[in-house]
């Protein structure tokens, strides 16, 4: 066991309240967090993610829910990664794209994609209406890492994901994307291109949040292979 295994085993975890569970109908959802009084740093929280954990503005959290285990961590094997007909075919149906990987920081560019993307495709959800403040405290943290990787069309943003730079990979915090009919697989690209950066940095994991066994919206997750998830307390390959 490493030393960073071993300091992670004496961080104390909170208990959150009892939700109506987003991805999986008529399950009540919990979520453990790791202590907020924590001074987290960006080694801690790789070593965190490397024990399932995730995070959402400030806080670092993995399920903890009574009677089901559904939602598994999941990271794709970066130096194995194969690209299907699909994926290629996204890739030059969008290669004029201009890409880039800078450091995160609240853009009213940004921002006004965002609140277009929340107000289209999430109107149902608990982050409608977005706000400046929501959008903020959800994506960036005082003491993490973080990217964001940028899409352009002929200079007009189109796609942003914002990603944790962890000492043995990239981790999706979020993405959202242009949604009118200009624009096909969006979502699809910046993941590719998330594996790309990973690729170039030398970086062996690409994290991609939890994987929801039964939920339909989570599934296109597994088209990123090989992978692995963090079942029982360890990566194991994904069948």
């Amino acid at each position: 066991m490493s030393q960073k295994e071993k300091v992670t085993q004496h961080i104390r975890l909170f208990k959150g309240p009892e939700h109506a569970c987003g991805y999986l109908d008529d399950k009540i959802a919990v979520s453990v967090f790791a202590d907020p009084s924590l001074l987290l740093n960006n080694d801690l929280y790789s070593e965190l993610s490397r024990q399932g954990f995730r995070r959402s503005g400030e806080h670092v959290y993995r399920p903890h829910c009574s009677g089901c285990s559904a939602c598994w961590a999941y990271r794709v094997l970066v130096d194995d990664f194969k690209l299907s007909r699909s994926q290629r075919r996204v890739l030059k149906n969008n290669n004029s794209f201009e890409v880039s990987l800078e450091p995160a920081d609240c853009f009213e560019e940004d921002y006004q994609l965002y609140e277009e993307y929340i107000s289209t495709r999430h109107k149902d959800g608990d982050m409608y209406p977005p706000t400046k403040r929501q959008y903020s405290d959800f994506l960036f943290s005082e003491w993490c890492d973080t990217a964001l990787l940028r899409v352009r069309d002929n200079g007009k943003l189109i796609a942003v994901i914002c990603l944790d730079v962890l000492d043995d990979g990239l981790s999706a915090v979020y993405s959202f994307f242009d949604t009118s009919p200009n624009y096909k697989s969006l979502g699809v690209f910046v993941i590719l291109k998330t594996i790309e950066y990973c690729q170039k940095m030398q970086l062996p994991h690409c994290y991609l949040g939890y994987y929801v066994q039964g939920c339909q919206k989570m599934d296109y997750k597994i088209k990123y292979r090989p992978a692995e998830v963090f079942r029982n307390k360890r990566w194991l390959g994904l069948d």
